[in-house]
């Protein structure tokens, strides 16, 4: 081979390893803006081969720091969203407990919170608290402060269950509000009823129906927390006239109150089960 022959080969062969350095100087400069710009962790077994590329120590390091803060804000954020389905899960239950610090407690300080949800509609009702006062003494219980309706009997409950067993005293209260938020929902979702009106125990009630063919009618009931005890129900009824001459307009606009009886008997029983004996009338 001539020297000229040489020198040709030596230049493609050159040609060939610039092209491929240029090729590997790209690489390497994309990498590099990647990791500038991004927050992303360098593998220790990479460590090696970054640094035989050209990477610095001090970019490395700097890599390491923004992987660490990285993963403390997900650890964070993980935490956050697992203490939010922990407590969905509490709320599930109905009854969660807290720690309460009230200074003008009058040397009752510490006092334990409770707070009782109940599901109705699709949704959580507003939810009842009771603020419990704790004896440094004898451990024992006593209703400090609290949301619960005044109609149901928490101070009969409290003498009851509170002394003996915590758990039995919040159980009992909330099965009286469920039944209490029970009742009102059952009540206020009758098929054919146009108004309603009760008092705060919603114990005495005024159902006003109006029925397709049954025509219209209103209903007061006495209730307790389970069953409707009694009802008298009245409905307005066309006058029988005397007067034969009396114009037929007027005869139709006269009405007057009377006592169904059949409603009467079709009413009394569990509140639950009012739409039921009420889908006999038409």
């Amino acid at each position: 081979m001539s020297s000229k022959d040489k020198y040709r080969v030596d230049i493609t062969s050159l040609k060939s390893e610039l092209t491929l350095l240029s090729r590997k100087r790209a690489q390497l400069a994309s990498r590099l803006a990647c990791l500038k710009s991004s927050k992303t962790i360098v593998p220790e077994h990479e460590i090696g081969l970054t640094q035989s590329n050209g990477v610095s120590d001090e970019l490395l390091e700097r890599d390491r720091e923004r992987g660490k803060m990285l993963l403390a804000h997900l650890s964070e954020k993980y935490d956050h969203h697992q203490n939010i389905h922990l407590q969905n899960l509490y709320r599930l239950a109905g009854v969660t407990a807290f720690k309460v610090r009230d200074p003008s407690a009058n040397g009752h300080g510490d006092l334990l919170g409770v707070r009782i949800e109940c599901f109705a509609l699709k949704k959580f009702s507003s939810p009842h608290y009771i603020i419990l006062s704790v004896s440094e003494k004898t451990k024992s219980y006593g209703v400090y402060k609290h949301t619960v309706p005044l109609h149901i009997p928490l101070a009969s409950l409290a003498k009851k269950y509170l002394d003996r067993d915590l758990g039995m005293f919040v159980r009992a209260v909330r099965k009286q509000i469920i039944l209490d938020i029970n009742k009102r929902t059952h009540l206020s979702c009758l098929s054919h009823v146009i108004a309603i009106e009760a008092d705060d125990a919603c114990e005495l009630v005024k159902l006003e129906f109006e029925f397709p063919k049954y025509g219209e009618c209103t209903a007061y009931l006495r209730c307790d927390m389970v069953d409707i005890k009694s009802a008298v129900v009245t409905k307005y009824v066309p006058t029988q006239a005397e007067d034969l001459e009396v114009d037929e307009e007027l005869l139709e606009e006269e009405t007057e109150t009377v006592r169904d009886d059949q409603l009467e008997a079709l009413i009394p029983g569990r509140i639950d089960q009012l739409h039921r004996r009420l889908a006999t009338i038409e």
